[in-house]
């Protein structure tokens, strides 16, 4: 801990202990993970202290200790919130750009959501002086429960189309020598027929 650090965190209007822990041992502790794990805390933080109104949610968010916070502006599934006061104003001295608000994003997001009934997220749009601007984005919950799915109608034997019918199955042609050899072995076969029956018929008349 440099001097300048030490300087602020004994000043912080949050208290030493809080300024450190926030600022210096999270980030040593999570790493590259911290904008990403803050946020989810923020949204489990929300859970514990859900609000009804943005003015209901302005006074916790300065009771957390986590800034003045106000709506700036708000459309169908976007509202725009700025982040003030000193203690915003300590932190962005202390660290600048690199300091993380994604704790307070997840917060805001889950907090809107409760109100709004709708999945929210939020997005950090601007560090200023002494103020932090967020975007929180609604969007309509899906029940996947209620989705209607599509009745197939099975097709008739008679309205088969002909493209799904078997193909009729075709013979092949035969060649003339092919033929020819076909019709002398049919010759054949029927005049040992002939003589077969001309001997049985011999045959029965001696028998008489």
């Amino acid at each position: 801990m440099t001097q300048k650090l030490y300087d602020q965190l004994i000043n912080s209007p949050r208290g030493m202990s809080t300024a450190a822990m926030r600022d210096v041992l999270l980030p040593l502790i999570l790493g590259q993970e911290t904008d990403g794990i803050l946020y989810w805390i923020g949204k489990d933080l929300a859970r514990q202290f859900p609000v009804a109104t943005p003015g209901d949610l302005s006074l916790l968010t300065h009771q957390l200790g986590l800034g003045d916070l106000r709506l700036t502006s708000s459309h169908n599934t976007t509202m725009t919130w700025e982040l003030s006061g000193p203690v915003i104003a300590e932190r962005l001295a202390l660290q600048k750009e690199a300091t993380s608000f994604t704790l307070e994003a997840g917060f805001l997001a889950k907090q809107v959501e409760f109100q709004t009934s709708k999945v929210t997220e939020a997005t950090i749009l601007e560090k200023k002086k002494d103020t932090v601007v967020i975007l929180t984005e609604s969007q309509a919950v899906t029940e996947e429960g209620e989705v209607e799915l599509v009745t197939f109608i099975q097709p008739q034997a008679a309205a088969t189309p002909a493209a799904a019918q078997p193909a009729p199955t075709l013979k092949a042609a035969k060649s003339p020598r092919a033929q020819r050899r076909a019709e002398k072995l049919a010759a054949k076969e029927a005049k040992k027929a002939a003589k077969r029956a001309a001997k049985e018929a011999k045959r029965q008349a001696k028998a008489k």
